[in-house]
């Protein structure tokens, strides 16, 4: 017996262990790069990890002027903001359909839905981009915006599925029985309580699109279009030795999804889990 606790005991130490040298390896460049944000190049170039000699803003301010991240920042303020509008006005009517409604076809619908999420955008980002093109869209925030929504779609609708599939179907019933019509079932009784499931939906589609890379630096050609991440990848080419305004520049575009997650980190994993036990 004893040598059992004592075994027990050793795992629960070697995993403690792991956990804080995991936590260590994500922390570290995260706490370099805020460090960085407020020192100047020669202090990043000699005292990486050190505290800085004075705390100022010069680089955060010169990243957003002289960068252009200010522009940056509003694209890709757009681009996710309208993004996660059309995803919600979408994915969840679709999800709540597959969850709690019965007609033909219903399961084989679903599954091609979600055959999405086995196509990686490297593999269709080429027929995409001259899709666009003859749309006219190649180089457009519309344009990036509705491929995001596109590729954002197939894992939001599975999502939403589970998310009113934990939703009784006898709520549905008895709301019908009182005279409720299917949109104001959805409206005021299944929506409220799928709400762990939106906000896990709104966070989820914030991260996707916001650290997007791949889909701006194919569809966007103009430097006026360009999106944060692309803008952070030119902005470091053309200020290489400069790397206070390139820390700068990078705190600027961790900020926003840092601020999301923190306020919606219970909800996110409630929403996450969503139907797990199905």
């Amino acid at each position: 017996m004893r040598g059992q606790l004592s075994a027990g005991r050793n795992s629960q130490v070697f995993l403690w262990v792991l956990l804080i040298v995991l936590l260590g390896i994500i922390v570290m460049p995260i706490f370099w790069v805020i460090l960085g944000s407020f020192k100047t190049a020669f202090e990043i170039a000699n005292y990486p990890f050190s505290l800085p000699a004075s705390w100022n803003l010069d680089n955060l301010i010169g990243a957003w002027q002289l960068g252009n991240f200010k522009t940056y920042f509003f694209n890709s303020a757009f681009i996710t903001v309208v993004g996660m509008i059309i995803v919600f006005l979408v994915a969840c009517p679709a999800g709540y359909v597959f969850a709690q409604m019965t007609f033909p076809g219903n399961q084989i619908l679903f599954y091609l839905f979600i055959l999405g999420l086995s196509l990686p955008v490297q593999a269709i980002i080429i027929p995409v981009f001259f899709q666009l093109k003859t749309m006219g869209l190649v180089d457009s925030l519309t344009g990036i915006t509705l491929v995001s929504v596109g590729m954002a779609l197939p894992f939001s609708v599975f999502l939403m599925r589970n998310t009113f599939k934990d939703v009784p179907k006898e709520l549905r019933d008895s709301a019908y029985v009182d005279g409720a019509g299917e949109w104001r079932t959805y409206l005021k009784i299944m929506l409220p309580l799928a709400k762990p499931g939106i906000v896990a939906l709104m966070v989820f589609t914030f991260m996707n699109i916001w650290n997007d890379f791949m889909l701006p630096l194919v569809l966007l050609i103009s430097e006026d279009k360009y999106t944060i991440p692309l803008g952070l990848l030119s902005f470091q080419g053309n200020n290489a030795s400069n790397y206070g305004l390139i820390f700068g520049g990078t705190l600027i575009s961790m900020v926003p999804s840092v601020i999301v997650y923190l306020i919606f980190q219970r909800q996110f994993v409630e929403g996450m889990s969503a139907g797990s036990d199905k």
